[in-house]
């Protein structure tokens, strides 16, 4: 006996559930009646299922798929507050904003009798702790019988992120809100509003002496797996960006001119005598010993990460820098015990001249370098700020545009109403 596509009654003798391997399910009579073996125990039929469940089979039979509801969504940084490195976290204030029109395929009745809107049930992953949030809808017609629905959240709270200080303190980071959905992603899916484009309101930073605020948004849709639950079903998710880089005037001139100074001490070292070798040590060792203790400061004020940041770099090449030095300085004395005064002279006037080239190549170097790597990101992000301009000035053209053509439609011509009106008919 041919097995039913889909059965109203019992879904699982559909043939879409049923694997090749497998024996296929006993059929059952007109009279919904089960034909079982006698070796097999005896089941009760069913003779009915509660009507919300036929009704949504049937509507199931008719649509054939459930189709994929498209949300766009929209958002606008209204406040950002202070972005903490040590902790890796940031506070704002957001306006969300995802609009969808309304499938019709999914009728839903609520307790008054009137039809529910889809939800598409979005939420915000890297929240920290209890946030601040207030909701509303509205509905805009599109038909006499379809509508687009509008989902409008204010959100105030801290955000976590996970800062990337590779480059610091000439680091660029990404603030970025996490929006998933409950849903997978076969029933909804996450764009980007192009209508109404995102943006960052620069004039309410509070921590603008630190970190400079660029313009543009930027979203980029991915999928994820809900961790808390069995399911491994996919579930879209869209990451919302905005950028700031951080201000690193604070960190030149407080660690690295100080840093600097400190190396550039190891040079007087070499003013005293080649005789008087335990001096020169003892003058090195005292510097080295300074640049742990600033080292261990500087350490305060990072997070404990397993790489190491451009001030990492520059504090640990300056310390070896000293160590280099000290043993110079153990190894002219050496020389000078063994006799040779005129060779240890000469050698370390030759070592100074090297030392002293070295470290003004190894700062050239290390400035191209920032230049070329860590302020690359800067200017990037300072180009897709004219492009974001350039877009909101075409957007800006386009509605008004629009706006007139509606005004030239909708005027009214006194010449051409009377000539229409005196013509014939």
């Amino acid at each position: 006996m041919e097995i039913p596509e889909h059965n109203v009654y019992y879904p699982s003798l559909a043939k879409s559930h049923c694997d090749e391997d497998e024996e296929p399910p006993l059929p059952y009579t007109a009279a919904n009646t089960l034909i079982v073996d006698s070796s097999k125990r005896f089941q009760k039929p069913r003779t009915s299922l509660p009507q919300k469940r036929i009704q949504f089979t049937e509507m199931e039979e008719d649509e054939g798929t459930i189709e994929q509801v498209r949300v766009y969504i929209r958002v606008v940084f209204l406040k950002i507050g202070e972005v903490n490195t040590l902790k890796e976290k940031y506070a704002a204030d957001v306006f969300l904003q995802a609009r969808w029109e309304q499938p019709k395929h999914y009728k839903q009745l609520d307790e008054n009798g009137k039809e529910e809107e889809w939800d598409p049930q979005l939420q915000i992953e890297n929240v920290l702790g209890d946030a601040k949030e207030e909701e509303w809808r509205y509905k805009e017609a599109i038909s006499p019988d379809h509508f687009r629905v509008f989902e409008c959240r204010r959100i105030k709270g801290v955000f976590v992120e996970n800062l990337e200080l590779q480059h610091f303190p000439f680091d660029t980071q990404d603030l970025s809100l996490t929006i998933s959905s409950e849903l997978t992603e076969c029933e909804v899916d996450l764009l980007e509003d192009k209508e109404e484009l995102s943006s960052v309101n620069k004039q309410s930073f509070v921590d603008e002496q630190e970190w400079a605020l660029f313009e543009h948004v930027e979203m980029f849709p991915k999928v994820s797996v809900k961790e808390y639950t069995s399911s491994r079903e996919r579930h879209p998710t869209m990451m919302v960006m905005c950028h700031a880089a951080r201000r690193p005037g604070f960190f030149v001139w407080n660690i690295f001119l100080t840093m600097m100074l400190i190396t550039l001490l190891a040079f007087t070292t070499f003013a005293v005598g080649v005789t008087l070798t335990q001096n020169r040590l003892q003058l090195s060792f005292t510097l080295v010993l300074t640049g742990v203790a600033f080292k261990f400061v500087v350490n305060q004020s990072l997070p404990r990460i397993s790489y190491l940041t451009y001030m990492d770099k520059y504090i640990l090449s300056s310390m070896v820098y000293l160590c280099l030095v000290c043993v110079w300085h153990s190894v002219i004395g050496r020389l000078h015990d063994t006799g040779h005064d005129d060779w240890a002279k000469d050698y370390d006037w030759k070592a100074l001249l090297c030392f002293v080239c070295t470290y003004v190549s190894f700062h050239l170097g290390f400035s191209a370098w920032i230049y070329k790597y860590a302020w690359r990101r800067r200017r990037l992000m300072e180009k897709k700020d004219e492009a974001y301009r350039e877009k909101v000035k075409l957007i800006c053209r386009e509605d008004t545009a629009t706006l007139l053509k509606r005004r030239r439609m909708s005027a009214w011509s006194p010449a051409v109403t009377m000539k229409n009106h005196l013509q014939p008919t």
